[in-house]
């Protein structure tokens, strides 16, 4: 079973059992965000968190991947021959293939009704098109304008925006200055640094000194403390750390020359109080006040 397949099956039995993602949560001690990923598809949980899961909510998820597997494992040719193979089944493929009839028979009427409607929808659809495209006079509304790839770029009262051919905001007029880069729009507000996606969706709010884009994270910086943001504009990491690093699965964090750790979801696992930290598969050995111990993590 796929991450997404997984996750549209833990939404199912949820509901089907009442249940809020803050209750499955807070029973199998994960995190609401994680439960959040995993319906989403963001992520695919590890064997332990998909065994947690399926204690609690009493449903064999492995065994419904297996399940899953086996239907994938056919072809839709044995599908069809299956369907006209009257000696299984009987009642069932008959009701099937009686309801295939009535289907295509329908959709036969849809076609004829709507070739016989086909010239009032097109007259709808020019009128449509006629009013998107109607010129929209820029210099009433802006002090400057200028058009440039599909784009207009609008200044008012010394502010930059940016706007589509037909008026539609993507970035409004309070910016000192912004850029279109590749998918993303990196925006200036009152020497701070934000970014946005082409639609105009804030991303970074215009409120770091800097940040920079590294694979599926945003890393950022606020008053020479540094914290991590996910590619959706979600803090993981608030920007008050004095250094970190993501190695696998974990976060090493260092706050005032003390050392911790964090899971990929920002949740603290140790806390920022050891002089030493050394990652070793699943142990951790730290030292504070020159003692070492090993914790679990």
């Amino acid at each position: 079973m796929d991450r997404l397949d997984f996750g549209k099956e833990l939404i199912r039995i949820r509901k089907t059992k009442g249940l809020t993602q803050a209750e499955v949560a807070e029973k199998c001690n994960i995190t609401i965000r994680t439960i959040q990923r995993i319906e989403s598809g963001a992520v695919k949980p590890r064997s332990s968190t998909i065994k947690i899961i399926s204690e609690f909510l009493e449903v064999d998820f492995f065994e419904i991947s297996n399940q899953n597997s086996n239907l994938k494992n056919h072809t839709i040719l044995w599908y069809l021959k299956d369907i006209f193979n009257l000696k299984t089944n009987t009642m069932k493929k008959i009701s099937i293939l009686s309801t295939s009839v009535l289907i295509l028979t329908f959709i036969g009427i849809s076609i004829f009704n709507t070739e016989a409607q086909s010239k009032t929808s097109n007259k709808k659809r020019e009128v449509a098109l006629e009013s998107q495209n109607k010129k929209v006079d820029f210099s009433k509304d802006f002090d400057k304008f200028r058009i440039a790839d599909n784009y207009v770029f609008v200044t008012k009262n010394n502010k930059q925006g940016l706007m589509t051919l037909n008026g539609k905001v993507i970035v409004p007029c309070k910016y000192d200055r912004f850029e279109i880069k590749g998918r993303y729009i990196t925006t200036t507000k009152n020497y701070k640094f934000g970014l946005m996606n082409l639609d105009g969706k804030v991303i970074v709010p215009c409120e770091f000194d800097r940040y920079e884009i590294k694979d599926r994270y945003i890393t950022t910086t606020k008053n020479y403390k540094f914290g991590l943001m996910n590619l959706d504009g979600e803090t993981i990491i608030p920007c008050e750390y004095d250094n970190y690093e993501i190695k696998g699965r974990y976060i090493t964090t260092t706050k005032n020359h003390k050392f911790g750790l964090m899971d990929l979801d920002g949740k603290s696992i140790i806390p920022c109080e050891y002089d030493t930290m050394k990652i070793e598969g699943a142990i951790a050995i730290v030292t504070k006040n020159g003692k070492t111990e090993q914790i679990r993590i």
